[in-house]
């Protein structure tokens, strides 16, 4: 089912980003004083991948409700479609990467790539900020002949995302866990495809032909947490796009995400937020338009 609050928010692709520039890839060096990189000082969507590699400085984004505030040496990064804004350019001298996925598909044998961009903001050691930055630098130089050598960015920059795959792994439980990497991309997949109809973990487990105890089993290793949060969490996301970017009622928001008893969704989003829907209305426009 479509995210339902995305004809709400404005969508940007590769281009609108950096005009002039190709539709499917680009990397741009921000040096320090640089004016925000997009057009915008609203929250929108991307309809691409994002990659912000924060070489030295600070800078502040905004994605999916939650402010990151990042130092010195960092990866940011964004999905398509997750709510963004620049907080803030700071000071910061980083590097921006954008590209669809359809950009990489073709050139990858394993997708499993994209698997790390649930992860917003990993701060990294300067050791692995230097390590990376040869790749960087690499990608920047064939960018300029990108027309003859989209192949070339292409393969460079799967191998600066195993890189960064390999920083995530060091700092997080991933490490040693790719086997099931597939089976988890697979159930993401269908959590964002089906969270608004479909809760329960058995409704996954089912579709992906193994037990609900085998895939709690699974989330649990790469993640931390279990199925049911992340399904949760997923339909917390959207109930928060919804009461930021629509006046619907709160009753109706409820609705939407599949709650018919407006005091159950009141319930289950403050268990899972600490907020009753109408304060984080409140706030959160109160925090964005301030």
């Amino acid at each position: 089912m479509k995210d339902v609050a995305k004809q709400h928010i404005p969508i940007y692709n590769v281009s609108s980003i950096s005009e002039g520039h190709s539709d499917d890839f680009n990397i741009v060096k921000l040096t320090y004083g640089h004016d925000r990189y997009e057009n915008t000082t609203h929250p929108h969507r991307h309809d691409h991948y994002t990659l912000l590699v924060l070489c030295e400085g600070t800078t502040k984004q905004f994605i999916d409700f939650k402010e990151y505030e990042a130092s010195d040496a960092a990866l940011l990064f964004m999905r398509p479609g997750q709510v963004h804004y620049e907080v803030n350019p700071g000071n910061a001298t980083m590097y921006l990467i954008t590209f669809t996925g359809e950009f990489l598909f073709s050139y990858a044998a394993d997708n499993h790539w994209d698997q790390q961009f649930n992860t917003n903001l990993l701060s990294l050691k300067q050791s692995e900020l230097q390590d990376l930055l040869p790749f960087l630098q690499l990608i920047e130089a064939e960018h300029k002949v990108l027309l003859q050598n989209k192949s070339i960015v292409a393969h460079i920059l799967l191998a600066t995302l195993e890189k960064t795959e390999t920083f995530i792994a060091s700092h997080t439980r991933l490490a040693g866990r790719k086997r099931y990497s597939s089976l988890m991309r697979n159930f993401l997949s269908l959590v964002e495809e089906n969270f608004l109809i479909e809760t329960k973990v058995i409704d996954y487990a089912s579709k992906l032909y193994i037990s609900a105890g085998h895939l709690n089993d699974v989330v649990k290793e790469m993640t931390g947490t279990n199925a049911k949060t992340l399904i949760d969490e997923r339909r917390v996301l959207e109930a928060k796009r919804l009461l930021f970017w629509t006046q619907l009622p709160i009753r109706e928001v409820g609705w939407k995400i599949g709650f018919e008893d407006p005091a159950y969704f009141t319930r289950f989003f403050k268990k899972h937020t600490g907020k009753l829907p109408a304060a984080f209305q409140r706030d959160i426009q109160k925090d964005i338009h301030s």
